[in-house]
């Protein structure tokens, strides 16, 4: 019986720093067009990715960008808190993403992000939306070519929280258990480069962000535990991300990369009613604070500037208190 108690907390307690990570992906779109007056470049780099890190610059106004993607994967276990792998049951997830990006002006943008997600696990099943993602970005500088000025963009990030997140199933084993509840309001750096390596082009992008999310009020089973009788407020943890990214060009149509993501989130307490469970058993609400870091490689084809796909993987290489999962994703590009 304690198995099965302790058990079902794991579930929330993954599936809850797996929506942490969902809640700081983007993805994006950097136009060379202007290199073209360059008479020393062999081509313009027809760049899509990556994936996963947020975009350097403001989109034209006029020429909005729509980016769909599709990621399927597992979460197989967990890292506890002294970075140690734990298998656990395999929750398979079927994850579409839909990125929508249009610039104001040329140094004003908005970025939406919204997604749904399918969650599989020992026979039960949920599809619900998850929490959707604002920003609104300011261009500060420019990438210049033959200098050291890059681009810099500061964007203002509010997540809103859409997705399910209290008066849970128990039954589902966390698979309906897609959102946070907060509001989560917070800056995000984002700093790029492009270099030229001989005849190719390889970009380097680096981004910091960080959330400071607002209270949230649960009844019941929920995101961050609990049980039927749970009843109060939940203080998440501010939550920090960090990116770095490389792409590089093969050719005008062919690229390669790779997106490195570390995201920690610090403790989330709880002050009301925890409740028991079926078993009349006290439980615990709130998760311990949490590390991970995931790779994301991938591989590009551009059938012209404003349009390409790509496909890739992306997977957990260590954490502290977090989830560990594998997945593959595809994603599709098209500038209007």
């Amino acid at each position: 019986m304690s198995r099965q108690i302790k058990n079902f907390s794991s579930v929330f307690f993954y599936v809850l720093f797996f929506l942490t990570i969902n809640s700081v992906c983007y993805c994006k779109k950097r136009s060379y067009d202007h290199l073209e007056n360059y008479p020393d470049i062999g081509y313009i780099p027809w760049f899509t990715g990556p994936l996963l890190s947020p975009t350097p610059v403001n989109m034209l106004p006029g020429h909005p960008v729509i980016e769909p993607s599709i990621t399927i994967g597992s979460n197989y276990g967990e890292y506890d808190s002294h970075w140690r792998l734990n298998r656990e049951a395999n929750e398979w997830f079927i994850n579409p993403f839909l990125d929508f990006q249009l610039g104001f002006t040329d140094r004003v943008g908005l970025e939406i992000l919204a997604s749904f997600i399918s969650n599989f696990k020992k026979g039960a099943s949920a599809t619900r939306m998850q929490d959707t993602i604002l920003l609104l970005g300011f261009q500060i500088a420019n990438d210049i070519k033959g200098s050291w000025v890059p681009d810099i963009r500061i964007d203002l990030q509010e997540t809103l929280p859409t997705g399910s997140y209290q008066k849970l199933d128990p039954k589902k084993f966390g698979t309906d258990s897609t959102g946070q509840g907060a509001f989560q309001t917070g800056p995000l750096l984002i700093i790029h480069k492009l270099f030229y390596p001989g005849n190719h082009f390889l970009s380097l992008k680096v981004s910091l962000s960080y959330l400071f999310p607002s209270n949230v009020k649960v009844k019941g089973y929920n995101t961050y535990g609990g049980g039927t009788q749970t009843n109060g407020t939940v203080h998440p943890g501010q939550t920090l991300a960090t990116f770095f990214s490389a792409e590089y060009s093969i050719s005008q149509r062919w690229g390669w990369g790779f997106d490195a993501l570390l995201t920690h989130q610090k403790k989330s307490t709880f002050s009301g009613h925890s409740g028991s469970n079926k078993y009349n058993q006290a439980v615990s609400v709130g998760l311990p604070s949490s590390t991970q870091i995931s790779l994301a490689p991938f591989i590009e084809y551009n059938f012209s500037s404003r349009m390409g796909v790509l496909g890739g993987s992306w997977f957990t290489v260590s954490g502290r208190n977090a989830s560990a999962f594998l997945s593959g994703y595809f994603a599709f590009l098209y500038v209007f």
